[in-house]
């Protein structure tokens, strides 16, 4: 290929590469804004007031970033209301096609970050195949349907910007490194996007040791390794904070408690999350290896491991040990040390979210950031195949063509199972056919959309399973389904047995006090609503219930704050509202009475649409 005279010489070729990136990655993701909310978009967005914008604001801005559901997450959370804002409310494609800009631009930051690590190899720093090969591996990754999950599952976002400052991070602070002039101000830059990477998403908190690794690995790959003292004193601070992290997480103190305090809520251990974790890994790695669209889900069945001595635990585990140790010789040797730094790049990456943090077994967003090491080996070998492998040259530049090629078909193919709750919950049960909690939730999804047989079967398949999962959950729904087909006195004894078996279970008590109260039995319904609120104060359907029990009985003193912590608890409340149109209206307060019907039509209730 024709040579440039420098890396910096000419602009074309890289802005080439960019539009055809941003080119790839709509033919890849065409019609995701057809795609709905999903699970955790509820509570960081649909019932999150803090990002419901009507004006855009810096104190609305503020306000949003200060009441994030997740409080270490408030770069996320302003991105969500700036798109709250500018589609009027509750639409996922406004939210959908920011998440589709965000990947693009991640896209693009991995490009830059690749084409400046090969640029940095020497002989390959002039050549246009440079930037081809940057720009095709950074294609690859683009497309990779496993990231459909980080894409199409708009809270997610937080995992794209996270990876996306991370990547930028460690660019701009090369670029500090390699620059004449205007060092701090390329610093700056990469400091700043170190924090705002921190305030998206705890995972990017490893950025300081991918910092770390392309100081010695990519800007020193032609030098000594080890220039100073304070460079041995670098090299060993990976291995000082891993051994004070283990002695913080096995001596009792706050930082133990509060991990081992999440697995409180799970139906694994922290020693079998960390003996299930590498087969977990091989798993992914698979996927991005054989990305088959039907091999990608929302929920997989992984068994857990429970010995240590099982060879589900040894056989994966020997494999990410040997990839890791790999990459370590590698490194140590300047003709491969790019190399060993995208090696690394891969278990580095994943050691916030697969080792001890209580989070889900398999969540598939998690190699978002990793899989930017597997597009770094890419590039690099394509790169390189003009020496010794000249003959594998063009078989390699069209083997990643055509990886990238049908990375773009299974993402399109996978792209319509997120396109709503139901889509993406049958897809489930064919890939996690054991779990209870997709059973559970699509039987309560077809509920919703009037689907009654389906929901019957799905809650017993269910029940069939684990009826104690989530102290009770689909035992209790089996009531709920009962009741939604007209089978009250059914519905009745099991919420009674579920009260007997499961007393913490918020739903018992809220359910059995519903058929007290479309009974006339208000003062029985009224102590099974004050039951559920003790159990859980958050719970708002419960203060919902209440209200309308005091608010039916002519209490409306009572029935006021009830209703009002309702829609403070969950702004979805349509009954809440519609109360408290009626009781504003009685007290004088037209403009409140006029909000709240306004609220509780825009949530389907038909009668304050026509006042």
């Amino acid at each position: 290929m024709p040579q440039l005279k420098t890396a910096e010489s000419s602009l074309l070729p890289r802005a080439i590469v960019a539009a055809l990136l941003i080119t790839v990655i709509f033919a890849a993701y065409h019609g995701i804004e057809a795609n709905s909310f999903h699970f955790d978009d509820w509570h960081n967005i649909l019932l999150n007031t803090a990002i419901h914008l009507d004006d855009l604001t810096l104190n609305g801005l503020l306000d949003a970033a200060r009441g994030a559901s997740l409080p270490h997450r408030p770069v996320a959370s302003i991105t969500f209301a700036i798109d709250w804002w500018r589609g009027g409310g509750e639409r996922a494609a406004h939210f959908l096609v920011t998440n589709l800009v965000l990947h693009g631009a991640t896209g693009v930051a991995v490009f830059a970050f690749l084409l400046q690590s090969l640029s940095l190899t020497g002989s390959d720093k002039a050549s246009l195949r440079t930037v081809a090969a940057a720009g095709l591996a950074a294609a690859w990754w683009l497309v990779q349907p496993i990231h459909v999950q980080a894409v199409s599952y708009v809270v997610q976002r937080m995992t794209e910007l996270a990876a996306l400052f991370s990547v930028l991070c460690i660019w701009a602070y090369a670029r500090g490194r390699t620059a004449e002039r205007g060092r701090m101000a390329w610093w700056a830059l990469s400091l700043l996007c170190l924090i705002l990477g921190a305030l998206s998403k705890q995972n990017a908190w490893i950025t300081p040791a991918l910092l770390l690794m392309a100081e010695f690995l990519v800007l020193r790959q032609h030098s000594d390794l080890v220039r100073n003292r304070l460079d041995r004193w670098l090299l060993a601070l990976p291995a000082i904070l891993g051994v004070l992290g283990l002695a913080a997480l096995f001596i009792d103190g706050p930082f133990s408690q509060w991990i081992l305090r999440g697995y409180e809520w799970r139906d694994f251990t922290l020693a079998e999350r960390l003996l299930t974790q590498p087969k977990v890994v091989l798993f992914h790695v698979s996927q991005l290896l054989w990305p088959l669209p039907d091999r990608f889900s929302l929920e997989h069945d992984i068994e857990i491991v429970r010995s240590a001595t099982a060879l589900q635990f040894w056989l994966p585990m020997s494999a990410v040990l040997a990839w890791t140790l790999g990459g370590i010789w590698l490194a140590l040797h300047r003709k491969t040390r790019l190399a060993g730094f995208f090696v690394l790049w891969v278990p580095v990456t994943l050691l916030i979210e697969s080792t001890f943090v209580p989070l889900e077994l398999v969540f598939e967003h998690r190699m978002y950031l990793p899989s930017v090491g597997v597009a770094g080996l890419i590039a690099l070998g394509l790169a390189r195949t003009p020496g010794r492998t000249a003959k594998l040259s063009a078989p390699a530049w069209a083997a990643v063509a055509l990886a990238t090629a049908f990375g773009i078909w299974s993402t399109q193919q996978r792209l319509p199972q997120w396109h709503t709750e139901i889509s993406l919950l049958e897809n489930s049960t064919r890939h996690a056919p054991g779990s209870v909690r997709i059973w559970n939730q699509l039987g309560l999804e077809y509920l919703e959309h009037g689907n009654l047989e389906l929901a019957r079967r799905a809650i017993d398949r269910a029940n069939q399973i684990e009826p104690r999962w989530g102290d009770g959950y689909p035992f209790v729904n089996r009531g709920v389904v009962l009741e939604a087909m007209g089978q009250r006195d059914k519905a009745l004894a099991i919420y009674e047995e579920a009260i007997r078996l499961f007393p913490r279970q918020v739903l018992g008590y809220n359910n059995r006090g519903l058929i007290r109260l479309r009974a006339g039995e208000f003062e029985l319904a009224s102590r099974d609503f004050d039951r559920a609120i003790e159990i859980e104060p958050d719970y708002a359907p419960a203060w919902t219930n209440r209200g309308t029990t005091n608010f039916l009985r002519g209490r409306t003193e009572a029935a006021l704050p009830d209703f009002e912590t309702a829609v403070r608890l969950s702004p979805r409340e349509s009954i809440a509202w519609h109360y408290l149109a009626n009781i504003y209206a009685a007290r004088g307060r037209q403009a409140e009475a006029a909000a709240a019907r306004l609220r509780a039509c825009r949530l389907g209730v038909a009668k304050d649409c026509t006042q």
